[in-house]
């Protein structure tokens, strides 16, 4: 059954709480920037006189000197609480929705990747959304894909970047970021081999 899908007006759960992903040994994972995004969002946080921490998330190729990859294809924007609390949520001020949700200074710069949030998937007449969503997706994970056009514009504008990089060898970087009752789990801070 397909829902319409809208978002609970100053949730703000998609920007407090971070996955470990893909699993717990890479240490949570940040918001995801397109190397275009990674300058303009460094300059918001000078603005707002943040400090922020943006990790590699994606790379490509390889370099023998880094024993790494020989390109970033995307970054992450770390959270400041254990990987939790994205840095441009406005956690000062005594501003909050009824659902104790916090205000996101930079909303309408939002990365793509916000923009695109829930939708994970997209299908012929509908859209798959990210079960981690507890308020508007905990019932239905499949929406109705004509009430989603401008998150489905930013997921295809994600797509389109990668494509491109469909047949390389992927890079994931470990950030060594989370609770401290998974610190022992966790890789060193760095690059893998995806699926090694």
């Amino acid at each position: 059954m397909l829902k319409e899908f809208h978002c609970v007006q100053d949730c703000s759960d998609c920007c407090i709480y971070r996955q470990y992903f893909p699993s717990v040994d890479y240490g949570k994972i940040g918001v995801l920037l397109l190397p275009v995004e990674k300058k303009e969002m460094e300059n918001m946080a000078e603005s707002y006189k943040l400090k922020i921490n943006i990790l590699p998330r994606l790379g490509i190729g390889f370099n023998k000197k880094l024993n790494g990859p020989r390109q970033v294809i995307a970054y992450q924007l770390m959270g400041k609480i254990n990987g939790d609390y994205c840095p441009f949520l406005d956690t000062e001020s005594k501003n909050r929705s009824p659902h104790g949700g916090f205000n996101c200074q930079i909303y309408d710069y939002r990365p793509i990747s916000c923009r695109a949030y829930p939708v994970i998937k997209e299908g012929a007449s509908n859209v798959e959304l990210d079960n981690n969503c507890k308020f508007s997706c905990q019932n239905s994970i499949w929406a109705n894909k004509n009430l989603l056009e401008n998150e489905l514009k930013a997921l295809k504008r994600i797509s389109n970047d990668f494509d491109r990089f469909a047949n390389q060898r992927i890079w994931r970087y470990a950030t060594h970021i989370g609770e401290q009752a998974f610190r022992k789990l966790l890789r060193p801070r760095g690059w893998y081999l995806q699926n090694d």
